[in-house]
């Protein structure tokens, strides 16, 4: 297993960059297509067969289902993508286990976890279950032989999520954060935000 300390967005953008050249991809939990961080990606997947999966019709996704028992045959797509979407499932090991097995020989699984981070279930919709760190990662993507994980920030970017009105102040907060990060070398601790990993079937 690779662990990187940092530099997390280089790592989206190359990993989302192999993933769109894979050929038939599965966005689990995406409902309308390139949503929010993803929509600056979407050029990268006009050769693709990009698919969104959810468990809520009205979403708009592809394909309706249960990521606990996902309605899909075994090796039928090349990578998935997985965006905060395991902290919001009952059963977070057993949806690994269905990613695995949809997954062909070698492909490839983009997944983004929150850690130290707030509560953000949205009523009505999903709740809010699960938080994560290295170990819980290490375990449950196990039957994977490759995994690469990284950080989202150290302690500063951690607590900055939990600013009142966060959301609106992004544009300050992020490179505020950033900095204090680097200065205190809190990246190196264990308090994140959340990780981004990469595995390999």
């Amino acid at each position: 297993m690779l662990y990187r300390m940092n530099n997390y967005q280089s790592f989206i953008s190359n990993k989302i960059s192999l993933i769109a050249k894979s050929g038939q991809i599965l966005d689990l939990g995406g409902g309308k297509r390139f949503q929010k961080w993803l929509a600056p990606y979407k050029p990268l997947f006009n050769e693709s067969d990009y698919k969104t999966f959810d468990y809520d019709a009205s979403t708009g996704a592809d394909i309706v289902g249960d990521i606990h028992d996902i309605p899909l045959s075994d090796d039928s797509f090349d990578s998935v993508i997985c965006s905060s979407v395991l902290e919001h499932v009952k059963d977070p090991r057993k949806a690994v286990k269905e990613i695995h097995r949809i997954l062909k020989p070698s492909g490839g699984v983009f997944v983004m976890v929150p850690s130290t981070y707030p509560y953000h279930a949205r009523p009505g919709h999903y709740p809010d279950y699960w938080r994560f760190f290295e170990d819980t990662l290490k375990d449950i993507f196990s039957e994977f032989s490759e995994i690469e994980i990284v950080k989202r920030g150290g302690y500063f970017t951690a607590m900055s999520f939990f600013f009142p009105y966060q959301q609106r102040f992004r544009w300050f907060l992020n490179p505020v954060s950033k900095f204090l990060d680097r200065a205190f070398s809190s990246i190196i601790k264990n308090t994140t935000s959340g990780y981004y990993l990469y595995a390999i079937k």
